[in-house]
């Protein structure tokens, strides 16, 4: 019975999202880029195949290895990690001085980096934007929430404010707070870097 549900589900377009670890995206340059990244003006930029990195802290967190100074994905199914403040936001766990998502990694359907972006726990500053809720430290996403970028300045294109942060349109590119020059792909909006694809 529960073969038949789920090819009934997957014929209709149903099927459950493939579980995927968080989309590579452009980095601030501290060092020399992870593997997979290229430096372009101020950040590293990923090539094709690159796996998801965040900065170095301490040690690299469950599922990641160092790589220059940061800490990389070691396959496209480890969780999605962010520094640690405070406790870890719903759905996290600690890992060394990360938070990391719980294991299978995050939910992806067509989204990636350089188009519409997935939203994912963001440090907390002040209340959180609209769709997410309090977790510690960080504004967790709720079922509605849109991606968010914590406000430097005004919005970038096709987003709006939403008190201390930027959420996305339905129509918006990824979008990275700007340091120096805007790595290749991507253009200036305002305070930001915006994928030009």
């Amino acid at each position: 019975m529960k073969y038949v549900f789920f090819i009934t589900a997957c014929l209709l377009g149903w099927a459950p999202l493939a579980l995927a670890a968080p989309p590579a995206e452009p980095l601030t340059k501290v060092g020399s880029c992870p593997s997979g990244y290229h430096t372009s003006g101020e950040f590293c930029r990923p090539g094709s195949g690159a796996k998801y990195a965040v900065p170095k802290v301490g040690s690299c967190p469950s599922g990641y290895y160092t790589s220059g100074g940061y800490c990389l994905a070691n396959s496209q199914d480890a969780g999605h990690a962010t520094p640690k403040t405070g406790s870890c936001p719903s759905g996290y766990h600690t890992s060394g001085a990360y938070c990391l998502k719980g294991s299978g990694g995050t939910r992806s359907s067509s989204s990636s980096a350089m188009g519409s972006p997935t939203p994912r726990a963001v440090q907390k500053v002040g209340s959180c934007p609209s769709g997410y809720y309090t977790s510690g430290g960080y504004c967790s996403p709720g079922s509605s929430a849109k991606y968010a970028v914590i406000k430097v300045g005004s919005c970038p294109s096709g987003y709006h404010t939403s008190g201390g942060y930027c959420l996305a349109g339905s129509s918006a590119k990824m979008a990275v707070p700007k340091s120096g020059s805007c790595p290749s792909g991507m253009y200036t909006s305002g305070s930001y870097c915006l994928s030009s694809r």
